[in-house]
């Protein structure tokens, strides 16, 4: 089926550019216009903005394999996403029951980064075993190496009741030696941090990725006690280390993350951390609310579009995902930035009123329209 769209303000995350032009969807591909062409349907964009698909760089997918896992096609393309990056809900013991299984039955696109704990985050019960003696090298490089398209990162998590404080330099430095390895990038969940986290962002390497970095747990946060962003974090940043918003249910907190922006300390990616805790419920809700709080927090709206689209793209090797160029694949989402007063909390209490927020009109994967609101086009 092939859609034309007109009248909308176009965002190509690849060339920075907002421009008021028309866009066409032919053969799962986005193409130039052409006045001969009988399209399926003509949508009228006015007031909408028109950019790449969503990609959502933080997400538990692994629906029925994992508690915490939310159904993928359900979530992804009511929000305007048609790609997304699960954070370890598996790691080596399950990831192929994964692939094959709810990968392999979703439209959305799936990617992973691979827990460094082979039981992966199956119950919320008990957490996963960070033992640096039980991490199973042998088959995290063999995965890597057998599904190089698909595994993107290797993930862990460096918080107290989780990995053990006497272990977590240890395992921590494990971790990144078989990510290096591997020839990937590390992504380190940093809620209720182990270390001061100053000190665990000098461990790491340039392209490495920090989730949940606005986060107010254990005493411990990205702001000194004078309410300044850590020294260490700016250094790591001028390294190259990565930082991700990852908002979640129990990861992130609205008075840290209002202070840290104000001081320029922004997002590279900002992702939703999506589960069955929250999914579509306060605190979490969904990425495209999470979006619509940095632009209140005074972000401008391509900076936070290229840290769903642009970023995101870097990180998983695909720049094509976040370009509107003609031939490329038609992975789009339409959305609305509307003016209305909006409520946020998070887990700590803080409350925040504002007064933007994006709103997912239709999403096409691949030139097919996955969805539509009930009262556009």
């Amino acid at each position: 089926m092939d859609f034309l769209i007109k009248n909308g303000l176009v965002y190509d995350p690849a060339q920075a550019r907002l421009e008021r032009r028309d866009v066409a969807l032919a053969d799962g591909k986005i193409a130039r216009p052409d006045p001969q062409r009988n399209y399926r349907q003509v949508i009228d964009a006015e007031g909408c903005i028109v950019t790449t698909g969503l990609i959502d760089y933080h997400v538990h997918y692994f629906y029925r394999g994992t508690e915490n896992g939310v159904n993928p096609d359900a979530n992804a393309f009511c929000c305007g996403i048609t790609t997304a990056v699960d954070g370890g809900s598996c790691g080596a013991g399950a990831y192929e029951l994964y692939q094959r299984t709810v990968m392999a039955s979703s439209d959305v696109r799936i990617l992973n980064c691979l827990l460094v704990a082979s039981g992966g985050q199956a119950t919320d019960q008990y957490p996963e075993n960070l033992d640096p003696a039980f991490f199973d090298e042998e088959k995290i490089l063999r995965l890597f190496q057998k599904y190089p398209d698909n595994l993107v990162g290797l993930k862990t998590r460096m918080s107290n009741g989780i990995v053990a404080r006497e272990q977590a330099e240890d395992s921590l430095l494990r971790t990144i030696e078989i990510a290096e390895k591997a020839g990937t990038r590390l992504v380190v969940h940093v809620t209720n941090p182990v270390l001061p986290l100053d000190r665990l962002a000098a461990m790491l390497r340039p392209g490495d990725v920090i989730c949940h970095i606005y986060q107010d747990r254990g005493g411990h946060t990205c702001l000194d006690a004078q309410g300044k962003v850590l020294p260490g974090l700016l250094e790591a940043r001028d390294r190259g280390v990565l930082f991700d918003a990852s908002n979640g249910r129990s990861n992130y907190d609205l008075e840290t993350c209002r202070k840290a922006v104000a001081q320029g300390f922004v997002p590279d990616v900002i992702s939703s951390d999506i589960n069955a805790s929250s999914s579509f419920l306060q605190p979490l809700h969904s990425l495209p609310r999470i979006l619509s709080k940095f632009l209140d927090f005074g972000m401008s709206l391509p900076q936070v579009l290229d840290a769903a689209t642009a970023a995101p793209a870097r990180l998983i090797g695909r720049p094509s995902l976040a370009s509107m160029a003609e031939g490329t694949e038609a992975d789009v989402c339409i959305l609305r930035l509307k003016e209305k007063k909006i409520s946020y909390e998070d887990i700590n209490g803080n409350r925040f009123e504002g007064n933007k927020v994006l709103v997912p009109m239709m999403t096409f994967k691949g030139g097919v329209c996955k969805f539509c609101q009930a009262d556009f086009c």
